[in-house]
């Protein structure tokens, strides 16, 4: 078996990722955004009820990251008219640093060259780790946008997008 691979999520593996997703948001995200909004974000994005309507519904690709035969992390897609959306990319901390990242990007810069060759994300306008990455990649910052999730929260977003097709 390969130490870095991408497997499709099924319906065992999206209940895996839903447990991972609950971990890394609150290591990562309470600094940020507190314990209140982060619970609430998982509830409405990143629990397994949500993934499952984010399939069912809104065209998502759930795939696991896994790192010498363990799931480490993971990504979410979806295709839209004018880019490969990239919705999630989240890797345990003890998986960071080891370019899976840049692995799983490697992999995603292939499909979004079989479509429009665009890649766009989303990243919170304080999660300057993350941006940093973002633009060592080559993404660059489009637009900011706050925009409301309900329950009195917001998302404080960039817009990132990487042109693929070169």
């Amino acid at each position: 078996m390969e130490a870095f691979e991408l497997r499709d999520a099924d319906a065992a593996l999206l209940e895996q990722i839903a447990a991972v997703a609950e971990t890394i948001w609150h290591e990562h995200y309470e600094p940020i955004l507190g314990l209140d909004q982060v619970n609430y974000m998982v509830e409405h994005f990143q629990s397994l009820p949500a993934m499952q309507d984010q399939i069912a519904s809104q065209g998502y690709r759930y795939r696991g990251v896994f790192w010498q035969g363990k799931l480490c992390g993971y990504v979410a897609t979806a295709w839209r008219p004018e880019h490969l959306f990239l919705s999630k990319l989240y890797l345990k901390a003890e998986a960071r640093g080891l370019g899976l990242a840049s692995q799983v990007l490697s992999v995603l810069k292939n499909e979004a060259k079989e479509g429009t060759g665009k890649i766009q994300l989303t990243v919170n306008r304080f999660n300057a780790d993350s941006i940093a990455v973002y633009q060592k990649w080559g993404f660059v910052t489009l637009r900011e946008e706050k925009n409301s999730i309900g329950g009195g929260y917001y998302m404080d977003d960039y817009i990132m997008e990487l042109d693929c097709s070169q």
